[in-house]
Formats: C-alpha cells, structure tokens, sequence
C-alpha cells in the first residue's frame, strides 16, 4: 500500500503540473493534441475536439502535447496553422510555459491552507510563543547564556519564529554562530548560540540543548504502558491530570520536574468523563528519570475559519521550507554539506513517501505531496532548456532580441534544445547513481543503533 501512495503522490504531483500548462493553452486557443497521464504506450481514453485525453502504460507521471510544438516546427514539419504552439505572440506561450509550475506552487500552498481550514493537531509548543522552559547542562544553549523563560524574538534574522524555525534552523547550522534575540524580564538582549555538531551518518546536525515550555491547562493520557505506575494505579488514554500534589498543571516540563530525582509518593487529581477523583502512585526510576509509564498529549487543534489566514499561513509554511532549502544548497556550494547527501531524487522519494504514509498515513503523505510538488514547481522554474525555466528564458531573449529587429534561428533553438537535453539527462543520471549508492550505502553500512532524526511537521487529523 505505501507503493501505491508513492505512485498516486508522484502522478498528482505531475498532472497537476501538466494541467496547469492543459488548461491555460485551452483558454489561450493553443491545441492541445494529448494529455497523458503516464508515459509510454496508450492503454485506454477518449477524444475530445482535437486532445487524446490518454492512460499510459507506465504511472510515473504524464505530459501535454501541443500542435506544432518544439521539435516539430524545428524539423519543418509545422503545418503553419494559427493553433499551434510556436505561432502564438509570446505572451501566451509565456503564460503557457509558468502555468505548470504556478499550478504546483499553488497546490503547496492550498494544501496546508486547506488543513488548517479543516483542523489538525499539531504540537502545542508550535503553536505557541517560543519560550524556554528548560536549559540543559553544558549545552549550546548554556554557553551562549539562555535561560529558562526567556521568549525568543528573532533567530538568525527571523523575526517573531516559531519553534519549527528554531528546531529547523540549528539541525541546518552545526558550529555556526547563530545571533538570537531574546525577551527577559520584559526586556530584549542579544546573544550568539553555536550549536553543537552531531554526527548522525554522514551528515551532521546542530543541537542547541533547549527544551521549548509547553503551556497546559492540564496533561491529556494518550497511552499507557503495562507494568508501569500509570496503569497500576488504573490511569487510562483519555484521562487528563489536573494537578500533582496539589498543584495546578500548568506546563509539560514543571510536571517532569516534579518527578524528577524524587521516587516519592505523589497524588494526581484526575478528571475522566467529566468526574474528579483522586490517584496515588508512585514514580519508579527508568533510564535515568523517575516516570510514571504514559504518553501525554502535547497537541492542540489548530483551526481557522478565515480564508485569508489560511492562505497566509500556506504561505508561510512553505516560504519557511524554501528557506531552509535555500540554506541547505548554500552549504552545497559552500562545501560544508555535501550534495551527495542532501540531494536525492526518485528513489529518494519514494523512500520518503512510503516511510511517511507508514507513520503518519494518507493525511501526512497529502502534506509531503505539498512540500514535493513546491520543490517540482521552483526546480521548473530553473533556466535550463527542456524545462519551463529554459522555454521561459528562450521567451525573454526572444522579445528582447525583437527589440532590436533580431530573431531567433531555428538552428539556435534546436541547440538550445540539444543542450537543455544534455544538461538534464547528466542530471537525472547523476541522481539516480546517487539514489542507489545511499540506497546500497544504508543496505550493507546499517549501524548497531541507527539514529532517525524526524523533523516535526503539523500533520491533519493526527
């Protein structure tokens, strides 16, 4: 089944894209002689005026086919009519040529815009003001003086940022030197953190040793575990812990706190179907810290009603991602991150897609399909021949040639083409040998006690 989802995300993603250029050329009176949904030999379809709407034998994809486009007016074989592809002004071809990719950066944006117009759970610290609630001993966070309390204003030059930002920004930043602007006492102070570097594979990430503080009005039981305090003392997923020994519940980490480095009898008042009662337990050492043995609920449900929050926030999130890539592929170019690593292709992806339908199902898969078909719609975009960004750039120099009474030569162009079909041919051969050399290095290098890092996303309906 999480195949089946890598298959259904990869096509969506494409048809889409491919949409976007269908239904523009339709609207301009550009022909459109096929509109495929896969490659290779036509299984099943229909006609409609002049479009073979087609299945393909290979689901990895599709493509639209306009008259007279690309090679064939190069090779002459254009039959000069009014509705082909190259005997439209620029304008149109121009329109044409971004619709694809603006149809996957709207779907980026729409997905988690719709999410959050539906309602999803997402961690509580996410939601709320980046304040620190613990500092751990001899960590980067210590070193650059945080302290508990202090609310983060700006984080390397990110004003007002979340926790993801926070979280995100030092996995990408290991032995950087990163400025932070805290509130403390109702007062702002400007501090440097250098994250720590951990070496997980090949890559190495940063830790700044803080823990966020998780505001509750009370502690949600989603499991307990057998054998442990919790279900001896009859503790059930659904119950919510009021107070400790009294003491309103008022964040995770004060309520970790008060179990740690004690091992004493406690008492919890409880709330479960809308009736108090008391529980008298006791915390027992494992791993280290006193536990009582269940897994709370840190998460709240985000909502909105409002269409232009929902889009702003579709916006921020994947702006947010565009960043961080951003900031990945400077340290590419820079040396200090390799490609070989950073970069996957469709192996990679469908890598990612089955272990994200595995964990979080078809609601966090529907939110990697956002972020994939962001990075399909920028990746277009790029100035290289054969892709949209190359047909926008021929366009440009098309017009400003005109300009000053110049063309462009068929033979030109079909170099270009040459070229754009060199370029990413080389591409695709060199993600495809590195998506097998990490898939046979993580084959026959597993490690005794693999490490996962799992970047925290909002998932809908979790």
């Amino acid at each position: 089944m999480s195949f089946v989802a890598f298959v259904v995300i990869l096509c969506a993603m494409i048809v889409i894209h491919e949409f976007g250029h269908f239904i523009v050329a339709k609207m301009l009176g550009i022909a459109v002689e096929t509109f495929s949904v896969g490659f290779g030999p036509r299984l099943l379809g229909f006609r409609i005026g002049e479009t073979d709407y087609r299945l393909s034998a290979i689901p990895l994809g599709g493509y639209v086919k306009f008259r007279g486009e690309n090679m064939e007016m190069l090779q002459g074989q254009s039959e000069g009519s009014v509705d082909e592809f190259l005997s439209h002004p620029k304008w149109k071809r121009f329109l044409v040529a971004i619709a694809g990719p603006a149809f996957n950066i709207a779907t980026a944006i729409m997905i988690p815009a719709i999410g959050i117009m539906i309602g999803f759970r997402d961690s509580a610290d996410q939601v709320q003001k980046p304040v620190v609630g613990r500092v751990v001993a001899g960590s980067a966070a210590e070193a650059a003086g945080l302290l508990p309390g202090d609310q983060i204003l700006a984080y390397h030059g990110r004003q007002n940022p979340t926790w993801r930002d926070i979280e995100l920004g030092t996995l990408l930043r290991p032995e950087e030197e990163v400025p932070v602007r805290v509130a403390r006492q109702g007062q702002p102070l400007d501090l440097t953190l250098r994250p720590t570097a951990r070496q997980v594979g090949n890559e190495k990430i940063g830790e700044a040793g803080i823990e966020p503080y998780i505001a509750l009005d009370n502690i949600r039981i989603l499991g307990v575990r057998e054998g442990m305090p919790a279900a001896t003392a009859g503790l059930k997923p659904g119950d919510r812990i009021v107070s400790l020994n009294g003491q309103p519940v008022r964040a995770w980490h004060e309520f970790k706190d008060a179990l740690r480095g004690s091992g004493a009898p406690i008492t919890l008042d409880v709330e479960r179907d809308g009736n108090r009662f008391e529980v008298k337990t006791t915390p027992v050492l494992q791993d280290g810290e006193y536990r009582l043995g269940f897994a709370p609920d840190l998460s709240v449900i985000v909502k909105t009603s409002s269409v232009a929050t929902a889009l702003q926030y579709g916006w921020d999130y994947n702006w947010m991602w565009l960043r961080l890539t951003g900031v990945a592929f400077q340290q590419i170019f820079s040396g200090r991150r390799s490609a070989r690593d950073a970069v996957g292709g469709p192996v990679k992806i469908a890598q990612e897609t089955m272990n994200t339908y595995e964990v979080a199902g078809w609601a966090g898969t529907i939110k990697l399909m956002g972020m994939l078909s962001l990075n399909l719609g920028i990746f277009n975009l790029l100035p290289i021949p054969v892709l949209d960004g190359g047909v926008i750039l021929l366009i440009i120099i098309e017009a400003l040639m005109g300009l000053v009474g110049l063309t462009l030569t068929m033979n030109v162009r079909e170099r270009f083409q040459q070229v754009g079909f060199v370029m990413v041919l080389l591409l695709m051969g060199f993600v495809f040998i590195n998506d097998f050399v990490n898939l046979g290095r993580s084959f026959f290098n597993k490690p005794s006690a693999p490490e996962q890092i799992i970047v925290p996303t909002p998932t809908p309906g979790k």
